[in-house]
């Protein structure tokens, strides 16, 4: 006699069917698990043992064998106990199962009073089961959000395809093998709101901030603010994701494909489509930040986001320099001997740093005590080609005590007004998937209306500047969108001249 039972193997932001069958063999009692499989799926035989002898199964004095099919791919997860517990039910019951189990993808682990609990990578594996043409998906109680979200987001409703959520596996033995209708999760369930992210309801901004701010979320643009302790860096950049619209289409998905691999639950701020924020430590590694070709770093995490890098150069040169690529591309590569991945990577950077070592230069307030070498080893931490790949640049005002301003009522909602006004002005020209951050140098003067004459104007004045053709592009991008919130479909020398402001 032998069972099959359906369930998949996350790799990178993708799963792989995998099939599971279980069989008796010849030889000594006990199970025996084979197909290239990892020590945290191996425990998952234990689990499933022992709560289905608790729920009346016996196991008997024989040699179980299970198979992982394909063998050539390797399974790692914890979701893998509750399909080595429908596999091992359907092997040795009594009864054939009304509910094949090989037409259902199954996922979740298995507590010892057998609770099902959430799963990680559960939207990869949910895809998966979709593609391959699968009735529907068994799972904890605790994934019904993603799974909703993700038929939102995915566009898969309509297909017949089923969500069926249980709290324990003596519910899943029930439908599977007697038929007890399943508790199908209703498609109208409530997201609970996300909890409120800082915004600029408590911070008094001036003029320049509030056109950087509106600048930063209308074109998506990068930023670095340098300036003395205190002077407001980081509470700037904190409250920049209140500011930006909600996670669409495929960067919502890529989005929850991403978090649904480190977190067994998705956080309700991603559900909803907020931006993701990730502010990593100065002293974090390569592979934090980065990521492997098992989880993804910091960066892949913070896709369609925000990727707030504080104290920029008390970071690691190296780790910096690994920035390019990414921010360029908006793709990751990670190559390892045995094993090569690509993680999706579009982020906004955000990054803050002081002038020098002690931090004080140019202050009016303190006397800086750094020499000119160690300021300049200071700055040279962050290379050329990093700095041309950053947007803006602009240096924080220093604040007195005596200068600091009560907070402008009801700011937030004026600055996002204002944001909304621009994007909409800016989609008129691009559509809605893009924006002024990705466009190229052909596209904003066509759709600028630029003329030969008045191009070669712009190029000569920007070419005695000594600006790199990379330098240039970002320059006119901004220029583009300060542009946008001015309403103006012609690149005027003022916004020209104000992007010129906000280079290194």
């Amino acid at each position: 006699m032998q069972s099959l039972t359906r369930t998949a193997t996350v790799d990178g932001t993708e799963a792989r069917l995998v099939t599971i069958e279980c069989t008796t063999t010849s030889g000594f009692a006990g199970m025996q698990m084979v197909g290239n499989i990892s020590d945290l799926c191996r425990d998952g035989k234990e689990r499933a043992k022992t709560v289905l002898e608790r729920e009346g199964y016996k196991m008997g004095h024989k040699r179980i064998l299970i198979n992982f099919s394909p063998a050539d791919c390797r399974k790692e997860g914890n979701h893998f106990d509750l399909p080595i517990a429908i596999s091992l039910a359907a092997l040795t019951g009594e009864r054939a199962p009304k509910n094949d189990p090989k037409d259902w993808l199954f996922a979740a682990e298995l507590g010892l009073d057998g609770s099902l609990r959430p799963a990680r990578g559960i939207v990869p594996l949910i895809l998966t089961a979709i593609e391959q043409g699968l009735k529907g998906v068994v799972i904890a109680a605790e994934n019904a959000e993603e799974m909703m979200v993700l038929e939102q987001v995915a566009k898969v409703h309509g297909t017949g395809f089923q969500y069926l959520c249980f709290h324990t596996l003596k519910e899943v033995l029930a439908w599977l093998v007697e038929g007890v209708g399943p508790p199908e999760v209703e498609r109208g369930i409530a997201i609970p709101e996300a909890p409120p992210s800082p915004n600029f309801d408590d911070m008094h901004l001036d003029e320049n901030l509030q056109r950087i701010a509106i600048c930063f979320a209308t074109g998506r643009h990068s930023l670095l603010m340098k300036g003395t302790p205190g002077c407001g860096k980081s509470m700037f950049a904190q409250r920049l994701p209140s500011l930006l619209p909600r996670l669409q289409g495929a960067t919502h998905l890529d989005a929850l494909r991403i978090h649904s691999l480190v977190d067994k639950k998705v956080s309700t701020s991603l559900l909803r489509g907020h931006a993701p924020f990730r502010q990593p430590h100065h002293t974090t590694n390569p592979f934090a930040l980065l990521g492997t070709p098992q989880e993804p770093g910091e960066m892949s995490l913070a896709h369609g986001g925000v990727l707030f890098l504080d104290e920029l150069t008390e970071f690691r040169r190296d780790l910096l320099e690994s920035l390019r690529e990414p921010l360029e591309t908006g793709l990751l590569n990670i190559s390892r001997a045995h094993r090569k991945i690509t993680w999706k990577s579009k982020v906004q950077l955000v990054a803050a740093c002081n002038t020098c070592p002690c931090g004080f230069t140019d202050s009016s307030r303190q006397l800086c005590k750094c020499s000119s070498k160690k300021i300049l080893g200071y700055m040279s931490k962050m290379s050329g080609p990093l700095l041309e790949r950053i947007d803006m640049h602009y240096k924080m005002p220093e604040l007195l005590p005596s200068q600091l301003k009560p907070p402008i009522q009801n700011q937030t909602h004026a600055l996002l007004t204002e944001v909304a006004r621009s994007r909409a002005f800016m989609h008129k020209r691009w559509g809605s998937e893009r924006d002024n951050a990705e466009a190229s140098i052909e596209d904003i003067f066509e759709s600028s209306q630029i003329s030969t004459e008045r191009r070669l104007e712009i190029m000569t004045k920007l070419s005695k500047i000594c600006f790199s053709s990379r330098s240039t592009v970002r320059l006119l991008r901004v220029a583009r969108t300060l542009a946008d919130m001015d309403q103006s479909i012609e690149l005027k020398d003022e916004h020209i001249d104000r992007a010129l402001k906000l280079r290194p």
